[in-house]
């Protein structure tokens, strides 16, 4: 178990380079001011109905994301290649918002959702209510931990989990948020858990 979380994590755009979401805030540029905010619970829909049903296969993801309104953004762009973190993949944004709402996914199942402005509680709080969901539609899940983390100057809420449909491949899926209710960037995100465990762990 130590092995998986640990592959886990290392494999977390978030974790890896939260500063990035500060830079993003800034190169993105953001629609007219009278654009409303995208709702904690569209944001967690998006990352549910394109991330985990499909359970990270791109072309699924990108049609979801397009039947959402999504549009494409070019993925060599600067402000928005780290979400890519390095792999090949596409972006779509949320259109008519007045901040960035993202969905970037590669080809290796990572999938990750990427808000701007969006306030951490409530998306935590809409992102643990669409995960009391997923058992309804033949998944379960575990939690692998919970902690609160500082992220470039700013306390985050950390919170990691394995989710598996029935007789499929297990997957990780987290949440990055910030623990106050000023609007900032929050992040969530899928990707494959390592299918098994090496065998020193094994043995442990």
């Amino acid at each position: 178990m130590r092995a998986k979380i640990a592959a886990w994590r290392a494999g977390l755009i978030f974790a890896l380079a939260a500063s990035r979401c500060a830079a993003l805030a800034q190169d993105i540029p953001l629609a007219a001011s009278d654009a409303p905010h995208a709702t904690p619970e569209a944001i967690v829909r998006i990352f549910i109905d394109s991330c985990v049903l499909g359970e990270g296969e791109m072309t699924p993801a990108i049609d979801r994301g397009i039947s959402r309104g999504m549009n494409p953004r070019d993925p060599t762009l600067a402000e928005v290649r780290p979400l890519l973190d390095g792999q090949p993949g596409t972006v779509l944004a949320l259109p008519d918002v007045a901040a960035p709402v993202l969905l970037a996914v590669t080809g290796e199942r990572r999938c990750t959702v990427w808000a701007d402005q969006a306030n951490g509680p409530a998306v935590r709080s809409a992102f643990q209510r669409a995960l009391g969901a997923l058992g309804a539609r033949g998944f379960r899940v575990k939690p692998l931990f919970d902690r609160s983390v500082d992220r470039a100057g700013a306390w985050r809420q950390q919170l990691q989990l394995s989710v598996q449909r029935v007789g499929g491949r297990e997957y990780g899926l987290g949440a990055v948020t910030t623990l106050g209710a000023l609007p900032a960037s929050q992040a969530l995100q899928f990707g494959p858990l390592p299918e098994a465990l090496p065998a020193a762990d094994s043995a442990r």
